[in-house]
């Protein structure tokens, strides 16, 4: 498990670039689903099971994206907004 959140954790996927953070996540579920599916959005669906008449269904949701930063400026002020 340490190495799988690892491998997670490590892999680049800010907003907008999930493509590398995708294929992790689906050679991981893989072999655990009946399907595995990117649709036009680029979410990953993965299925286990078919629909049944009287069936429950329950869906996991998550993100795979991270929270991504882009400096466009730094000045010489860049240590008069910190304390020390």
């Amino acid at each position: 498990m340490k190495n799988l959140i690892q491998k997670l954790t490590e892999t680049f996927s800010p907003s907008g670039s999930e493509s590398a953070i995708r294929e992790v996540i689906r050679a991981e579920v893989e072999a655990l689903a009946d399907d595995v599916r990117v649709d036009a959005l680029g979410n990953l669906i993965a299925r286990k099971g078919k629909k049944g008449k009287t069936g429950r269904r329950i869906m996991l949701a998550a993100h795979m994206d991270e929270i991504g930063l882009i400096a466009s400026h730094i000045d010489s002020n860049v240590s008069s907004g910190f304390r020390t």
